[in-house]
């Protein structure tokens, strides 16, 4: 198989990673014919590789030599000018990897892609697998739609029961945080008095979560049927309505109040990047005794490793947790 030669643009430190990567790589087959740059001129090598002109001198050089590919790693200075070289290359069929020295990412995935034609690069730090979300997509449509009918007779045991425990509606709603920070209207069935968050400001200093989050064990306002709900997270079945309209998921990170969100740190804002879901990772590892900074690297591990065999694998580890009566 035959060895390709390769022109680096460029000899600051972007070009000599290039040089580095080809050098310690030789399962790339490929060989470094030289540098080009701008400014340096007379002798200069890097690694052994020589520097051999003038990016202007790349014609010259092709027409009188083998050459596929050029790695265009141009200081930022430089870049405006390296329009013409691209072109040249271009024109004369030499391939062009274009390196740019712009961002490093620790989290985020890099993909090419195109806006109105106009070639960019894509940083994301969330799911990208098209084929997979897409399906994730269908199985929860499918999957809210199946819990609804299947729950039919517990929804509507439960619709009774509230409304003859106390006065109230049987549903409660309340705005949350979705994806990218929209705001949605999640339901949930009653459990507390009606007046729960007029009373919550005088319990805040029974609080025992970490963070922003609020919760108390025995809480005062929840109401005799309320605590049964919870325990077995009956009060949670309404949420199927919120997968079927598409503001929610099945299996995703659990959707926060605008006051919680107001008070993350920048890091645990990256939970906002999927749908949230019904159950995710703090559900089935004891969310009663996870304080909220483990919640939240929680949901970044759930994001940081998704996959379809992920969900499926949480929505049977669910089912156990629901039964053992282990929410509030």
């Amino acid at each position: 198989e035959a060895v390709n030669q390769a022109l680096i643009v460029g000899t600051g430190a972007n070009a000599r990673k290039v040089a580095d990567m080809v050098l310690d790589s030789p399962e790339l087959r490929t060989r470094l014919i030289g540098f080009l740059d701008y400014r340096k001129l007379g002798f200069w090598r890097y690694r052994d590789i020589p520097l051999v002109g003038h990016p202007r001198s790349m014609r010259d050089i092709v027409a009188n030599g083998q050459v596929d590919a050029l790695f265009l790693a141009p200081e930022p200075d430089d870049l405006t000018k390296s329009r013409e070289i691209f072109n040249t290359a271009e024109k004369m069929g030499v391939s062009v990897f274009v390196m740019p020295n712009l961002y490093y990412p620790r989290l985020s995935r890099i993909r090419p892609s195109y806006i109105n034609e106009m070639p960019t690069l894509l940083y994301r730090s969330d799911p990208e697998n098209q084929l997979s979300l897409f399906i994730k997509k269908i199985v929860d449509r499918v999957g809210a739609l199946v819990g609804l009918v299947l729950a039919a007779p517990i929804i509507l045991l439960t619709a009774l029961t509230i409304k003859l425990d106390s006065r109230g509606p049987v549903l409660f709603k309340q705005t949350r945080t979705g994806l990218n920070g929209r705001p949605f209207t999640l339901y949930k069935f009653r459990t507390m008095c009606t007046d729960a968050e007029q009373k919550k400001s005088h319990l805040t200093d029974r609080n025992e979560m970490s963070g922003p989050v609020f919760k108390i064990k025995n809480d005062p306002r929840i109401t005799r049927i309320g605590q049964l709900l919870r325990k077995y997270s009956i009060d949670e079945l309404p949420q199927f309505l919120n997968v079927l309209k598409g503001d929610m998921s099945l299996v995703g990170p659990r959707p926060p109040l605008p006051q919680e969100v107001s008070r993350f740190e920048p890091w645990q804002h990256r939970k906002l990047a999927v749908r949230p879901g019904l159950t995710c990772l703090w559900q089935v590892n004891g969310r009663n005794a996870v304080d909220f900074e483990q919640w939240m690297r929680l949901d970044l591990e759930y994001i940081d490793n998704w996959s379809l065999w992920l969900d499926i694998k949480i929505l049977f580890k669910t089912i156990p947790a629901v039964l053992k009566g282990s929410g509030q």
